[in-house]
């Protein structure tokens, strides 16, 4: 089965190296990757340029202008790009563990959303990572633990277990069908701030569509670098109030998706 692994990037060309080094090393070998970048910064390009000549995974960069959050935007364009059959989103500061893409794809279904958990790396074992000091594949559940990283138990990889979970889509990582994306139209480009427009209102959409969700915790291992994201109080009210203007509508089509059509049912099946 062929994944589309969707990388979101904005700025941060280290994190993005280290990314791209836990990709390469994935065992699961069937898949493509996507760079989703909010922008178009050089120092992205460097990455993806030498990431394209070093490695023959199949790789595609899809850019636009910085004007303000536009990740959904951005997003969708992705999933019209991808060429897998399934859809995994991550985000371009986190991680990933050898058997990442390979957990995702031995469970996915159709019309099945599986979403994961990340270990928030704490600031010295970023620091060491970013600088070349620790390598990615040499970190593991033991070497968080000793640390001062928050959310450890999520390093810890168990394969066989699966958690009764089906609630809490985390926009940094989760893995759905292209046609069950394609269903939804896609992203919400309505939401122009940071928070809930990429998972909290996937997740709902998804459910009113008639997905079904399952968590992967200990399964889709993901290690995320610590950075200062800053105070984003006003971003997350903004789209807190947003999200209950939709939830209101109760559907899980959105207007301002990958097709610009208020109403679903005037579609027909070449539209998309």
């Amino acid at each position: 089965m062929k994944m589309s692994l969707i990388i979101a990037v904005y700025r941060r060309s280290d994190s993005l190296r280290l990314v791209m080094d836990s990709v390469c090393a994935q065992s699961y070998k069937d898949f493509e990757v996507i760079i989703a970048e909010d922008g178009k910064d050089s120092s992205i390009l460097k990455v993806v340029e030498a990431f394209s000549c070093e490695h023959s995974i199949p790789i595609t960069h899809l850019t636009q202008e910085d004007k303000g959050f536009r990740k959904n935007r951005i997003f969708n364009k992705a999933i019209e790009a991808a060429s897998g059959e399934m859809l995994i989103f991550i985000d371009g500061d986190c991680f990933l563990h050898r058997h990442f893409i390979s957990e995702y794809a031995k469970r996915s279904r159709d019309n099945l959303c599986l979403f994961g958990r990340r270990v928030m790396l704490d600031h010295v074992l970023t620091s060491k990572l970013l600088n070349g000091i620790k390598q990615v594949e040499n970190l593991n559940a033991v070497s968080v633990f000793f640390s001062k990283s928050k959310k450890k138990e999520d390093a810890i990889y168990l394969p066989i277990r699966v958690t009764r979970r089906n609630r809490g889509i985390k926009g940094c990582s989760f893995c759905v069908p292209k046609k069950t994306m394609l269903r939804i139209n896609g992203f919400d480009e309505d939401f122009e701030e940071p928070f809930i427009g990429e998972d909290t209102d996937i997740e709902r959409r998804l459910v009113l569509a008639g997905a079904a969700l399952q968590c992967t915790k200990f399964n889709t291992i993901q290690y995320h670098l610590y950075h200062d994201s800053g105070d984003r109080t006003e971003s997350f009210y903004k789209n807190l109030f947003l999200y209950s203007e939709k939830v209101k509508q109760e559907s899980f089509w959105c207007a301002n998706g990958i097709i610009k059509i208020t109403d679903p049912s005037i579609m027909n099946d070449n539209m998309i």
